[in-house]
Order: structure tokens, then C-alpha cells, then sequence
């Protein structure tokens, strides 16, 4: 393990902008991370667990503690579960998945972004979540140094959020299982998906990174997030007002509230598709993606981010959250144990 300092942070972000690393060291396996975290405490740094960099704008400031970037490696199949280590690509896990002939997870095909991520964030697509086949994480306890695993059903999922996001002190995500199986149907819910009832595991990938590719930019030309911000939850009562008002709004009744498509509602109500504000823009072909040119900055997306939330506020009534985690400069003098 080597501790390094001032790294550039920009190059190991999607969205490829934000300052540097004060300290930075890569993990290979849970000693190392220990080890890390030991440092931390002794020098009185704050810490920041990196994966992928796929759901994150870091500060044009940087970080000024330690940067914990996550590299534990490993994927197995035991029986119809897959077992894949925190620092594995997504993708790959979907990939090895569906060459597995496992159905479960295929709707999630082509989110970027790594394994440990995907249950901090319960990420989803295409009518399919990470909580709808996770079995279990097994997590290093902060405050204790043990190893723990919790099991799927107590990770307190929510929409795009877990007892990980929630509680982002306490637990460090090291593998997680997913119980798939052999004898699984395509999940057609989604629109785009509706005519794939008879398709095989690859065909439903295919079509779904087809979809991918004309909704998001691609990535070597563009920085991004993905979705920047999340899709609205609110009462029945709040839906049926915009509804009421904007024809066509698609909304979504779930467990937590009724669903908006805030996509919808930038793009017809609020008429914003394609703003800019410096070197970042919304994404022409889908509204909640963010995208940042060659020398945008993060303060360029923030304050785009800003103008949207509060033309939401002003003109719909609606309080708009972001999706993407916002490592602010203020969180630089700040002690995270």
C-alpha cells in the first residue's frame, strides 16, 4: 500500500472535472483498507471511499483528507449466485451474468459504475433495481473494524438510496451476492422493452444498451454522471395538481409516493433541454443527464444544477433533488471518522 499526494481526481470520475487528492491510496484487499483508514485516523483526515467515480462531481477544490480508492477484485458463481467483489465493474457482473445464462439482473446492463456502488445507491433502469435480486453485502463495520454481512432484506432500500447512503460513516462495502436464476422471463415493463417478451438473455442486454446508447452521451467524448437528478416522489394528491396541468405527464404510483418523470418535465413544462451555464449542459436527448465539455468545471455544473432546482421550485412547485453525490468544498475541513 503507498500513499500518494496531490492526485488529480478529474481522470478517475465519469464526469472528468474536480481538483485533486491531498492524500490518495488504492485498496487491494480489506488489510489494505484497514491500514487506510488507520492513517486517516492518525493524521486527522477526512476520508472519501472512491469506485468507479461514476455517481460523483467532485469539488474544483479537490479533496483535502484521504481518498480511499476501492480495488478488492473477484467474481464467482455459487449455484445460481454470483458473488463479485466491491472494486468489479457492474457491467462486467452483467455481462458474466448473462453469459451465465442468469436472468435477474440484464435490465441493469451498461450502468457504469462499480459492484460496491451499485447496493449504496440502489441503482436502476429499465424497470429492474439492484434490491430486487440482492442476497446479501458483506461490509468492513467502521466503528467496530469487523467484518459484517448484512443480509439483502435489512439494507433498507428505498428509491436510488440504502442504509449505505444514509448512514455513509458507518459501513464500507467489500462483496455483494445476487441471487439470479436459470429459469427467468424478460422484465418488459418499460416501454422500450415492451416487445421483447420472447427474447433471449443477450437479446434483452442488446436492446437495453441500444437504449443506453442514444439516451446517454458517450462517455469518451463527454464528461457525465448519468442522471444528475432524481425522478420526483410525491403525494398522489401533488401528481394529480401537475398532472392536472401538463397532459401527458407520466406518473408512477409506488410504496413511497407517486413517481414523476422529471425527464418529462424539463423537457415539456419547464422547457429546458439543452441549457447551459458554462462548460456543462443538460444532455440534449435526455434532460436529467448533465454533461461537461473539455474545461468545464464542477462549479459550472453546480450552478446549472442550481438554476434547474429553482425554476422547478418557482414555476411547478416541486423540490428536485440530485442523484449524483456532491463532494462540496465545504466537506473538505470537515472530519469524517
Amino acid at each position: 500500500m503507498q500513499i500518494q499526494e496531490n492526485v488529480p481526481l478529474a481522470p478517475l470520475t465519469t464526469f472528468r472535472i474536480g481538483g485533486s487528492a491531498r492524500h490518495f491510496v488504492c485498496v487491494q484487499n480489506i488489510e489494505e483498507l484497514k491500514q487506510s483508514l488507520d492513517f486517516a485516523r492518525d493524521q486527522n483526515l477526512a476520508t472519501l471511499i472512491l469506485g468507479g467515480g461514476s455517481n460523483m462531481l467532485i469539488d474544483d477544490a479537490g479533496w483535502g483528507g484521504l481518498v480511499i480508492k476501492i480495488e478488492l477484485r473477484g467474481m464467482e458463481r455459487v449455484g445460481d449466485t454470483l458473488i463479485a467483489s466491491a472494486g468489479e465493474s457492474w457491467d462486467a457482473l452483467v455481462l458474466y451474468a448473462v453469459s451465465e445464462g442468469l436472468w435477474g439482473i440484464e435490465n441493469l446492463s451498461g450502468i457504469p459504475g462499480t459492484v460496491g456502488a451499485a447496493p449504496i445507491q440502489n441503482i436502476g433502469a429499465y424497470g429492474a433495481e439492484v434490491s430486487d435480486t440482492l442476497l446479501w453485502v458483506e461490509v468492513l463495520e467502521r466503528g467496530s473494524g469487523e467484518v459484517v454481512r448484512i443480509e439483502g432484506i435489512a439494507c433498507g432500500f428505498r428509491y436510488r438510496s440504502s442504509i449505505f447512503k444514509r448512514e455513509p460513516e458507518r459501513y464500507i462495502l467489500l462483496r455483494a451476492a445476487f441471487a439470479l436464476t436459470k429459469e427467468g422471463t424478460p422484465y418488459t415493463s418499460y416501454a422500450g422493452l415492451a416487445d421483447m417478451q420472447r427474447s433471449t438473455l443477450d437479446e434483452i442486454r442488446q436492446k437495453v444498451l441500444a437504449i443506453r446508447s442514444k439516451k446517454f452521451p458517450d462517455l469518451s467524448q463527454e464528461g457525465t454522471a448519468g442522471s444528475f437528478f432524481l425522478n420526483p416522489l410525491v403525494s398522489p394528491d401533488a401528481a394529480a395538481r401537475l398532472a392536472a396541468h401538463y397532459e401527458g405527464l407520466p406518473c408512477y404510483p409506488t410504496a413511497e409516493g407517486t413517481k414523476l418523470s422529471l425527464a418529462w418535465l424539463l423537457d415539456h413544462a419547464l422547457g429546458v433541454k439543452g441549457m447551459e451555464v458554462g462548460g456543462a449542459r443538460l444532455y440534449e436527448a435526455q434532460p436529467l443527464v448533465v454533461v461537461a465539455r473539455a474545461g468545464a468545471r464542477a462549479s459550472d455544473v453546480r450552478a446549472l444544477a442550481k438554476k434547474i432546482k429553482n425554476m422547478a421550485r418557482e414555476r411547478l412547485e416541486l423540490e428536485i433533488e440530485e442523484e449524483v453525490r456532491i463532494i462540496s468544498a465545504p466537506e473538505l475541513s470537515t472530519e469524517r471518522k
